[in-house]
């Protein structure tokens, strides 16, 4: 679904969320380790595991929120998306978010995500979504830390 070989001119690729990936390395985790007998009966007990999700998610969001307040102690946010969904529409908005999880709320769609999270220019994130309604990857979000000064430009 996604290919992380290819990475955007002037990105540096920070973070990616993929539950497949997920479950395919704790799959060879437990084959290497011989818990499993081979891939097959690894990623059957790879899918089993229910924290696993769970705790990598946790792990995810620890991270994202630690860049977050390097990036913008202040938590306030200016969102921007491109081809969002089937219909492919963009729109803008405004938001705090001084944690991972809220950050994400915020602004991916309720639905099963994988994405890649981008750090531009070392001041803001970009992040790749793929999901049900944009499978190849196209809808692309910008998030930049909203100053004062463009909190005013942009009322």
């Amino acid at each position: 679904m996604t290919d992380k070989s290819q990475t955007p001119d002037g990105l540096v690729l920070f973070l990616t969320w993929d539950t497949f990936d997920i479950i395919q390395h704790q799959a060879q985790f437990l084959v290497e380790t011989g818990e499993a007998a081979d891939e097959d009966e690894g990623f059957r007990m790879a899918c089993e595991d229910s924290d696993l999700v769970t705790v990598e998610w946790e792990f995810m969001l620890a991270e994202l929120t630690e860049k977050m307040r390097v990036i913008n102690a202040g938590g306030h946010w200016q969102g921007e998306v491109v081809n969002f969904g089937w219909n492919k529409r963009q729109g803008f908005t405004e938001f705090v978010a001084d944690n991972g999880r809220d950050f994400l709320a915020n602004i991916l769609p309720k639905t099963d995500c994988t994405f890649h999270i981008y750090i531009e220019d070392g001041c803001r994130f970009k992040i790749q979504n793929f999901h049900h309604d944009s499978p190849t990857g196209n809808e692309w979000y910008t998030l930049t830390p909203l100053t004062p000064a463009l909190h005013e430009a942009a009322a």
